[in-house]
């Protein structure tokens, strides 16, 4: 049994889904949002710590000991009864509820994509895995983690103006109209006068590392898959390719030098994860630049792009464990 935990309108999941059916694959897709009003849990152990978990769902029972692998793709967050209306009561149910599904899934003993619930969160911590991505063999760009002005202005001298600053997680800030996404920006002299914000919240500052093109790289299991994107050939690209400009910025297949494939491999297996999407730059002097890694990043829009076969890839990977 294939467990897909994932959002119902995700496109990626629906895509792979029918790739999995196609392989009459035994699958279930299910949001933990369903958790707990429409879906119930149950852990039971004996005095000997031999534990059973069954899974309730309306008309269906599963018996989770039968799942051999899971694709953690993008759940939803439990979601309390709409009878619970005082918002503190409902902050403590949601976390009472994601506590319970973490401890599920981490006594799972199965093959998890990308990887299981603990070692997919700290894969998000670009304070941690840049460390380790330059003890995986990566050249990794100077780089300051901080909320103090003196340390902004110190770096900023340093490379002379030439920064970057980026968030430390959520590319989205929370707005009173509108949500906004947070994208790499290069730094300006006008930050340098307002650097005091920076009390307010840390940021990541990077030295700007000149680039002849960025590269996506998708590593499944021991496979990588890297895209080259031309971003310089568009201004709105230069400095974050997520701004888009499909006609200017185009997209292609890349060969990797078998050394930094191996460094993409060993930083996903470091971080405990079988899955990952990687961001790099090779700068025009032939130099590959390590900037960070998403242990779950969107892929389908970069093969649909240069026909790389991630899915062929993650639907083998997914029914091997299943195997």
């Amino acid at each position: 049994m294939i467990l897909i935990l994932s959002r119902e309108n995700d496109e990626h999941a629906a895509h792979i889904v029918r790739r999995l059916k196609g392989r009459r694959a035994r699958l279930l897709w299910l949001d933990p949002a369903l958790f707990p009003v429409e879906m119930g849990i149950r852990i039971r152990c004996d005095r000997q710590g031999r534990q059973s978990r069954t899974l309730h769902l309306r008309r269906r029972t599963l018996d989770l000991d039968e799942v051999t692998a899971v694709w953690m793709r993008r759940p939803g967050n439990p979601r309390p009864d709409e009878e619970i209306t005082d918002p503190e009561s409902r902050t403590w149910t949601q976390e009472e509820c994601k506590n319970l599904l973490t401890g599920l899934w981490e006594s799972l003993d199965c093959l998890w994509v990308p990887g299981k619930p603990l070692a997919y969160t700290l894969g998000y911590n670009k304070a941690y895995h840049i460390g380790l991505a330059a003890s995986c063999g990566f050249r990794i760009p100077k780089t300051i983690f901080t909320n103090r002005p003196e340390d902004f202005l110190s770096l900023y001298r340093e490379t002379r103006g030439r920064l970057v600053s980026k968030v430390m997680l959520n590319n989205y800030i929370p707005h009173e109209a509108a949500n906004s996404v947070a994208f790499t920006h290069a730094v300006r002299r006008r930050n340098a006068v307002r650097c005091r914000t920076l009390r307010y919240s840390p940021v990541i500052l990077q030295e700007y590392v000149p680039k002849d093109v960025e590269l996506r790289i998708t590593v499944v299991d021991s496979r990588v898959f890297a895209a080259e994107i031309r971003s310089q050939a568009s201004h709105r690209t230069k400095h974050d390719w997520r701004h888009y400009d499909d006609e200017r910025a185009t997209y292609a297949p890349h060969k990797l030098p078998e050394a930094v494939c191996r460094s993409c491999i060993r930083l996903v297996r470091a971080l405990g994860l079988c899955f990952g999407t990687i961001d790099m730059v090779l700068t025009p002097g032939g130099e590959y630049v390590f900037l960070e890694i998403n242990p779950n990043g969107q892929w389908l829009w970069i093969e649909s792009l240069t026909q790389l076969p991630i899915s062929a890839a993650l639907v083998d990977l997914l029914i091997r464990g299943a195997a």
